[in-house]
């Protein structure tokens, strides 16, 4: 079980490695979005099926390629989100807490030149419903990854 935000981060870049398409796409949430430079897709690849599409693409990209990976940051946030549906009322209804939970690496791939990317993944909170995920390798509270941001900076 990847119970570790790092652990989800290695993970993706270990089954890329291993061209493991089908346990890649169980580490994605079915609504996750990928922001990536190649698309140019403003709102993003939503869902699976498009994220299928693209990852094939960086298994075939990423064969034969070194990679050295940088932890850069963790990001905790919490908000609470306001479920009473009245703006006009007084009261405030609060309901669940939101919590957005990031890590960032820094990722440089060489095969000859070299190119540095950096990877946002944005994951699912411990308390959010992960029972979204297919496989019987991830249990029910398994974390997922919701967005994932791709910029290239070198």
């Amino acid at each position: 079980m990847l119970s570790d935000d790092k652990d989800i981060l290695f993970e993706y870049f270990r089954l890329i490695k291993n061209k493991d398409l089908e346990h890649l796409l169980d580490l994605f949430a079915y609504d996750a979005v990928v922001y990536e430079p190649f698309s140019k897709l403003a709102g993003g690849l939503r869902g699976r099926s498009a994220i299928e599409s693209f990852l094939k693409v960086a298994i075939m990209a990423n064969d034969a390629l070194k990679h050295e990976i940088i932890i850069e940051k963790k990001t905790y946030t919490t908000t609470m989100d306001d479920t009473s549906g009245n703006k006009d009322d007084n009261t405030i209804n609060y309901g669940k807490n939101i919590s957005n939970k990031s890590i960032t690496a820094l990722v440089t791939f060489e095969r000859g030149d070299s190119a540095t990317a950096r990877f946002t993944f944005e994951l699912n909170s411990d308390d959010e419903d992960s029972n979204n995920s297919s496989d019987r390798f991830f249990n029910s509270k398994q974390k997922m990854i919701k967005t994932l941001h791709i910029q290239f900076i070198k």
